[in-house]
């Protein structure tokens, strides 16, 4: 359960954006551009968390300045696609006056890490901090791409449990037919 809770915060799940009845269906490939455009700062934000609850030599304190600056060139190559996608999680089927997928897009990515902060906050403790150290550790060595697609993955699997229980699956759901 801990595991799917770190994952619904990589995936946005805690964002302050408030989905729909029908949140919007992304692809898995178009969830993975999302999420890697925003790994930089997920990894910031996590590393940030646990600083307090783990030894400055784990893994995601020690590494994760590195890693987020490593994944930041992919990152900067994925964010124009994901702020097009950001834009229509957004929109939902609905039109919002004013914004693009360059400008209104850009907005909408940046709310989004804003609310990986907050949902970070809520869950790295002193609890779940060792295990996303062992998360970090395990992803670590992966190229941005890769480290996405298992984030996205994950997101699946704690969309499904939240289905599952009732709740709200995010702002965003992975597509049926993408998923299988």
């Amino acid at each position: 359960m801990r595991l799917k809770k770190l994952a619904a915060a990589a995936a946005l799940i805690g964002m302050s954006v408030q989905p729909a009845a029908q949140p919007a269906c992304l692809t898995t490939a178009e969830a993975e551009t999302l999420v890697q455009a925003m790994l930089p700062s997920l990894i910031d934000n996590a590393s940030e968390q646990c600083a307090s609850y783990l030894p400055a030599n784990s893994a995601i304190v020690a590494r994760g300045d590195a890693l987020s600056q490593r994944y930041t060139p992919a990152a900067d190559m994925a964010r124009d696609q994901a702020a097009g996608l950001a834009l229509r999680v957004l929109e939902n089927g609905e039109e919002t006056p004013g914004l693009d997928a360059e400008s209104g897009g850009e907005l909408i990515i940046g709310l989004f890490e804003m609310g990986i902060g907050v949902a970070l906050a809520e869950m790295l403790n002193a609890e779940s901090c060792p295990t996303a150290d062992r998360v970090f550790t395990a992803l670590e060595p992966l190229p941005s791409r890769n480290f996405a697609g298992l984030l996205t993955l994950l997101i699946e699997i704690g969309s499904a449990d939240d289905e599952e229980e009732g709740e709200s699956p995010g702002p965003f759901a992975i597509c049926q037919t993408a998923m299988g």
